[in-house]
């Protein structure tokens, strides 16, 4: 019976000895992190709002190159997820979901930690102008329940992550700066751009249509045009009116020049009156035009112009008698009011 008694003595302390470290032992956590990247705005939030951009400054992913990622939703918007599955003794499996985001300034998330055991808190990238550069922000916080927070009292959560985080923003830093110079590295010309009519196919259409949009009206209009007797005199162009990211739809249309009107109820006539414009000669293949046209935008915003619709993408390159992309010239038209 003393044995029994001692026993329950000790098992009584310790529970009160819990009750009580779990009572001052501190529940919430908060870890950020920060670091100043010389470049604006919008070659750095393009780097953290898509998660399709993570793994590149993600220092998980560089320490676990194998790791499997697998994007839901709408990359970019709130409720897309960005799952990983990788080494269980350095990432192990999760998901982040897209909570909200705040256009140049913000993207929050939740993150789900499912092994090698399970958690949750909530992080947020955040972005500010700091002189000629951007400062960013990266954090996360949450709760421990008792009796976990208890080790709380034994370990810093800012010591165990501020090290990934620090080495996430280092590599962040180096692309942002990267994709900074290549935007800089840009000609920009004021020209005037003449009087001139298209054949063109107008139409709303989802960022994921774009490229079967022009790949399907160029022909079809090249056979309206062979039917109608009407001449070709120029490149072929894209005419831009809307481009929203939110929605990740664009008004556009796919033109080709011509001499006055084409009469057809398919395919509708353009003009366009003589304009002064801002343009850039953008070498290379199609992917990477998102630079000249980053360039553009930047140059407008530091003068105080007001963009004018439609952006112009002319075509000067075929890429069927062209194969070496590095060769392939596209002219950038942007006008303003």
């Amino acid at each position: 019976m003393k044995v029994v008694k001692i026993l329950g003595i000790i098992i009584i302390v310790l529970v009160v000895l819990v009750i009580i470290l779990g009572i001052i032992a501190p529940k919430k956590y908060q870890v950020e992190r920060s670091i100043v990247i010389n470049a604006p705005r919008e070659p750095v939030f393009e780097q953290v709002v898509y998660w399709k951009n993570w793994n590149a400054w993600s220092p998980w992913a560089e320490n676990d190159p194998q790791m499997k990622v697998t994007i839901l939703g709408v990359d970019g918007q709130e409720g897309s997820i960005y799952k990983w599955e990788g080494d269980p003794k350095k990432t192990g499996e999760g998901e982040m979901t897209n909570t909200g985001v705040k256009e140049k300034e913000e993207i929050r998330y939740h993150l789900h930690f499912i092994k090698p055991w399970e958690s949750h808190s909530d992080g947020y990238v955040r972005l500010s102008e700091v002189g000629e550069g951007t400062k960013v922000a990266w954090g996360f916080y949450g709760e421990t329940p008792f009796p976990w927070n208890i080790f709380m009292l034994f370990m810093s959560m800012d010591k165990m992550m501020a090290k990934d985080f620090d080495r996430g923003l280092e590599l962040l830093k180096t692309i942002g700066e990267k994709e900074f110079q290549r935007i800089s590295s840009f000609e920009i010309k004021k020209v005037i751009f003449p009087a001139r009519s298209f054949a063109a196919i107008e139409k709303e259409i989802g960022f994921d249509e774009i490229t079967d949009f022009f790949r399907q009206s160029y022909p079809a209009i090249l056979e309206t045009m062979n039917k109608r007797k009407v001449r070709m005199i120029g490149a072929p162009v894209a005419l831009y009116y809307s481009w929203d990211e939110q929605s990740r739809k664009s008004k556009l249309a796919a033109g080709i020049p011509i001499f006055g009107s084409i009469p057809s109820d398919e395919i509708k006539t353009i003009r366009l009156s003589m304009a002064s414009a801002y343009t850039i000669d953008y070498m290379g293949a199609y992917e990477g035009i998102k630079y000249a046209h980053q360039s553009l935008n930047n140059y407008f915003q530091r003068n105080g112009l007001r963009l004018r619709p439609p952006v112009i993408e002319e075509y000067i390159t075929d890429p069927m008698a062209e194969p070496d992309t590095s060769k392939w010239l596209t002219k950038i038209y942007y006008f303003s009011d």
